[in-house]
């Protein structure tokens, strides 16, 4: 059976440590102080023990900070026994930032690879979410069954970096989506028109994405559809225009659209789910609102 040792924190990690409970041998470390919970698993207190004896290292963490500090420190890496060590770095890191310490871990011995996994729900996994992989072939062929583990849509962007940068794009236009679908839907309900019924239009229509096929009919029907928070939201944006303008090609309307998400977690709280942003539009338009989602 496969060890794999996961570092990280939070809502996803966690939910990565159970996907792989299953079917794997699983030590974790938890680096922010007691949000990681996965059943089953072995609990270590530090990095070096994490690798020690482990086939895989995964990094799931949240935290920029914290990714940062053990990706750049690769002697906790070397306590492991593969033959090939390889580390998955499956959190939301810069892609220029994980390109260069592929490079450099390399020199070292250590193969990472970044496989960023994009979901708002994972109660549903494997219905709007994707495992974005940057790395070579040969490496994401010794690691799919890990990586299918925990999301059945596993997609090569290209090299180290590329799942990364894919992730961003998606997170970019996810949250365009669900912004202009709520404001339009405020407007539309001020003129009368029922919440199912512009789904099924839009849904039929050039209006068609993916707020409208999963966020509406929720909406009508009071439904949650993300436990994803505002703050993680706001947090890609931003990550997502530094980016773009690294490379010439400013995201302007991603930059409105990350300024509306920090002005809603002013409001609302960074740690509020992204299906609170509905209440904003409801309030501001004098819609009744539905009850606390």
């Amino acid at each position: 059976m496969t060890t794999i040792g996961l570092a990280g924190s939070g809502e996803t990690a966690s939910f990565v440590a159970r996907q792989l409970a299953r079917s794997h041998s699983v030590r974790i470390l938890d680096t922010d102080n007691g949000s990681l919970h996965c059943d089953g698993a072995e609990q270590v207190n530090n990095a070096t023990s994490l690798a020690k004896g482990a086939d895989i290292i995964v990094l799931c963490s949240g935290s920029d900070e914290v990714r940062e500090a053990m990706l750049r420190r690769p002697d906790w890496l070397e306590a492991g026994t593969a033959d090939k060590r390889i580390l998955i770095d499956m959190g939301q890191g810069d892609p220029d930032d994980t390109r260069s310490l592929a490079k450099q871990l390399s020199e070292v011995g250590i193969t990472l690879v970044d496989a960023p996994l994009h979901t708002e729900d994972t109660a549903a996994v494997s219905e709007a979410s994707a495992i974005f992989f940057g790395g070579s072939a040969t490496v994401l062929d010794s690691v799919r069954s890990i990586l299918e583990a925990v999301c059945p849509k596993v997609i090569p962007c290209g090299d180290a970096g590329s799942g990364h940068a894919m992730r961003l794009v998606v997170a970019a236009i996810a949250a365009c989506n669900r912004l202009i679908t709520y404001e339009c839907a405020a407007m539309g309900a001020r003129n009368g028109l029922t919440i199912a019924d512009m789904a099924i239009v839009l849904n039929k229509s050039s209006g068609y994405n993916s707020a409208s096929a999963r966020v509406l009919p929720a909406l009508a029907a009071n439904e949650r559809t993300a436990n994803v928070t505002l703050g993680s939201w706001a947090n890609d944006l931003t990550k997502a225009s530094v980016v773009a303008m690294r490379y010439g090609a400013p995201m302007l309307i991603a930059t409105m659209a990350r300024s509306t998400l920090d002005a809603a977690s002013n409001r609302l709280g960074e740690s509020v789910t992204v299906d609170r942003l509905a209440g904003i539009w409801e309030i501001d338009s004098g819609l009744p609102a539905p009850g606390a989602g």
